[in-house]
């Protein structure tokens, strides 16, 4: 029996992994310009569902996950908002992150289908977005920017 232990909960990949997959299944997407989509508050929200011994740790990794346009912070009615960048080099880049998260807690890790991603759903579907797909996700991204 191959027994692999579990990384701890304060190693850095693990809480940037944890963080990002938060933003995702939040749907925290961050946009250009001075408008954002959905987000949330850095210092309250994001921590929450995270042992509270590591609130330090996941500030500080969220300040590096910034810094490597992972996601993004910015100020916000007097507080620090956050959202995950929604570029494809940002997923491609935070999905090894997220993976090595979801491996910690017990879940399967996402398949390295940016859909499972967009959608916040597991999808028993394997090939590339067909354009028909590409096309209805661009319309809803665009229908939430203008409501």
């Amino acid at each position: 029996m191959d027994y692999t232990p579990k990384p701890a909960r304060d190693d850095p990949k693990i809480i940037q992994g944890f963080i990002i997959y938060k933003l995702w299944m939040l749907k925290c997407w961050a946009r250009g310009g001075q408008q954002h989509a959905k987000h949330i508050d850095l210092e309250n929200d994001l921590p929450t569902n995270y042992p509270v011994q590591y609130r330090g740790n996941i500030l500080d990794e969220a300040e590096e996950l910034n810094r490597k346009g992972l996601i993004r912070i910015w100020p916000s009615a007097g507080r620090k908002a956050v959202a995950a960048d929604p570029s494809k080099q940002a997923l491609e880049a935070a999905l090894p992150l997220v993976n090595a998260y979801l491996r910690s807690v017990g879940e399967d890790p996402i398949e390295g289908d940016i859909r499972e991603v967009l959608t916040g759903k597991r999808s028993e579907k394997k090939g590339p977005l067909s354009n028909e797909e590409l096309r209805k996700f661009a319309k809803m991204h665009r229908q939430k920017a203008e409501s």
